[in-house]
């Protein structure tokens, strides 16, 4: 999440002017726009030149342009409520910015005017609090991490599954000016311990059932702290458990020792690295704050509204605009551990929810249940999250009976776009019509179809695309505006990575999404795939030298790459990695059982490769590099003479030889992946 929808009104290049008229009129032009002159003269000779000329020039504007002016006239709604929505967002955020107070200050006048009303419901251990209540659980963990020395500025890192005490104990933080460091539950090994030795952390807060996994990083010393530096929610004989220190800490309201405003940074969100593993967006106060206000205001989210949260909450997606609903807006989140497809119409019924999340990947995963009762009496009125795809959004719609709120965005990027009119299988749209174009900071800009690098006139500016182009998105970035500032990441240079440079400008700068987008001819956007090293799978950005990190250290390997594959069915891209033995003579089935305990034993379950290729070589330029294009087309076909092709079987857990009749049954959406 995807997700700032506060996308700022700002100065962007703008080439309408372009559109309307060329630079310079080639000679058909200047003959059409003559002979339009002469015409309009012999049949009104005694008509004013100035008539003539204006209906000549007219005539002309109606042959080359008539078709853009239509289609403007078409958007001209969309675009208006769009800008509408845009100056609604920035006003409020300018109010907020003004005001100057953190994300913990508008949180207590939620508490002082519904003291009373439901906040958090937690779904596992069947607690429920009033924001009243909540509060007084917040406060019992900032006064106890405060009495445990942690001052404004200092990091912890949160390594929990969804629940009520993951959202009180970073609330909790926040309002002693501590930043928590939200990290994947599913990550272990490496990836885990390079999280938190990323954001620099003085303490972990984890839970019982993922205690087991920071004990091995630190018994293998992959990171350096020791064991009392571990806070577990839960029994534990090995770590400090908090269980009763929690419950004897003070419900009051923990001393201001620090000035925490609305430019404080609040917390650090994961998203998959270049480099091969995760790195810590920085996100403010005033980011979160601006995120909620946006998609609240966008699909008419109120404090009477109950958000059911069953995504993660270590994403932008579950952690802000699902969360951020109660925190800022004062609705009611109704917290489920981990998402279950058969449960899902039953809680949102049990609980009377309104509003959910998603990712296209379990849209997908409920229209394949079977019909149950609950789906027919649920008052769940909008749906609101990505990736939801065109072929399955109208039967989606049809069956639940949901309004579909479908956004762009990323956790980092300066600016989001947003379905506002409910346009199937379009992540937002760019406005086409002259008088809102120029207002909106975001636009599309031409790339290599191979190697996915922009593209560049010969001026070394950036191509737009236009109407029914596919292109990489970028936002503007201001350093003068905060609402259109790109705060980047902890590591300096994954942050100039994302800096895109004389773009449509000579010195302007712009965030570089990393996705590929379509542009139709009416400005609706939609999502086409990731570019780099990275594909999505399960929800899930990969990386693909993450994983090629793991498998290279292997011995037995002579050379490997991981790419994303299509699967029939599935969201996204499975991720594949193809495989050249260093010894021929060492049978298939012995490598495989190497590769795989290494996967197995290093990576969280969404990034672990579906398929993997035995081959004999690996397609390389003349500098060297990898070339994926062959192996991506190839994806897991059996055609290749000499190739063999394993899958990872999710029932037996190990990797089994593809053979063509279980290749028929993935192809037929049979092998649940």
């Amino acid at each position: 999440m995807g997700e700032n929808v506060c996308s700022r009104m700002a100065d962007s290049s703008d080439n309408f002017a372009t559109e309307l008229v060329p630079n310079s009129m080639g000679g058909a032009s200047v003959m059409v726009m003559g002979s339009a002159l002469a015409f309009v003269g012999l049949i009104y000779h005694d008509m004013p030149i100035q008539l003539a000329f204006f209906l000549a020039l007219a005539t002309y504007i109606a042959i080359f342009h008539g078709d853009f002016w239509y289609r403007s006239y078409l958007t001209l709604h969309r675009d208006l409520s769009g800008l509408l929505l845009i100056i609604r967002v920035k006003i409020d955020c300018w109010r907020k910015l003004r005001a100057n107070e953190s994300i913990d200050k508008l949180w207590m006048e939620v508490v002082r005017n519904e003291p009373n009303k439901v906040a958090m419901i937690d779904i596992e251990t069947g607690r429920e609090y009033t924001f009243e209540q909540f509060n007084a659980l917040i406060n019992r963990y900032a006064n106890l991490f405060q009495g445990m020395g942690l001052r404004s500025g200092e990091c912890v890192a949160i390594y929990m599954e969804n629940s009520t005490d993951f959202i009180a104990a970073w609330m909790g933080m926040a309002k002693i000016g501590v930043v928590s460091a939200w990290i994947n539950s599913n990550l272990k090994s490496d990836p885990l311990a390079h999280c938190i030795t990323a954001c620099n952390a003085r303490l972990i807060l984890t839970t019982d059932t993922l205690q087991k996994n920071v004990s091995s990083i630190l018994a293998s010393n992959k990171i350096s702290m020791d064991s009392q530096s571990i806070l577990v929610i839960g029994d534990s004989t090995q770590f400090h458990s908090l269980h009763r220190e929690l419950e004897g800490e003070s419900k009051d309201e923990p001393k201001p020792f620090d000035n925490i405003d609305f430019k404080s940074v609040l917390c650090f969100i994961y998203t998959s690295g270049t480099t091969g593993l995760p790195k810590a967006a920085v996100m403010k106060h005033f980011r979160y704050y601006s995120m909620v206000a946006g998609a609240g205001m966008a699909f008419s989210i109120s404090k009477d509204d109950r958000i059911y949260v069953a995504m993660p909450i270590y994403h932008t997606a579950a952690g802000i605009l699902g969360v951020g609903m109660a925190l800022i807006n004062g609705s009611c989140c109704v917290i489920r551990r981990k998402f279950s497809a058969s449960n899902f119409w039953k809680d949102c019924v049990k609980y009377e929810c309104t509003a959910s999340q998603y990712i296209g990947e379990i849209c997908r995963y409920l229209l394949a249940q079977k019909p149950v009762p609950e789906e027919k009496v649920h008052r769940l009125k909008l749906m609101y999250g990505n990736g939801l795809r065109a072929e399955i959004w109208q039967p989606f719609v049809d069956r639940f009976r949901v309004k579909i709120g479908e956004l762009y965005g990323s956790t980092e990027g300066t600016s989001t776009l947003v379905n506002i009119d409910g346009k199937v299988g379009a992540c937002g749209f760019l406005p086409i019509s002259p008088l809102t174009k120029k207002l909106h900071p975001v636009r599309l800009v031409k790339v290599d179809e191979v190697t996915g690098e922009i593209l560049r006139r010969e001026d070394g500016l950036c191509i737009p695309c236009n109407p029914g182009e596919t292109g990489a998105m970028v936002s503007t970035i201001r350093k003068n505006n905060p609402l259109l500032q790109f705060e980047g990441y902890l590591n300096a240079m994954e942050t100039t990575k994302k800096i895109l440079r004389d773009v449509f400008s000579r010195g302007d700068s712009c965030f570089l999404s990393g996705d590929i987008l379509h542009l139709d001819r009416l400005g609706y956007v939609y999502f086409k795939d990731r570019t780099g090293d990275t594909y999505r799978w399960k929800g899930e950005n990969v990386s693909t030298t993450e994983v090629e990190a793991v498998v290279h250290p292997i011995s037995s390997v002579s050379d490997a790459t991981v790419y994303g594959v299509t699967v029939p069915g599935h969201e996204g891209r499975a991720g594949m990695v193809a495989v050249v033995k260093k010894s021929q003579s060492m049978p298939d089935e012995e490598l495989i059982s190497l590769v795989e305990d290494r996967l197995v034993g290093s990576l969280a379950g969404y990034a672990l490769p579906i398929f993997i290729r035995l081959c004999s070589s690996l397609d390389r330029t003349g500098t060297f590099k990898l070339v994926k294009t062959n192996l991506q087309r190839l994806s897991f076909s059996l055609e290749v003479e000499g190739d063999r092709i394993y899958f990872f079987d999710s029932k037996l857990r190990h990797y089994t030889r593809l053979n063509a009749e279980m290749k028929k049954r993935i192809d037929d959406s049979l092998v649940s992946l």
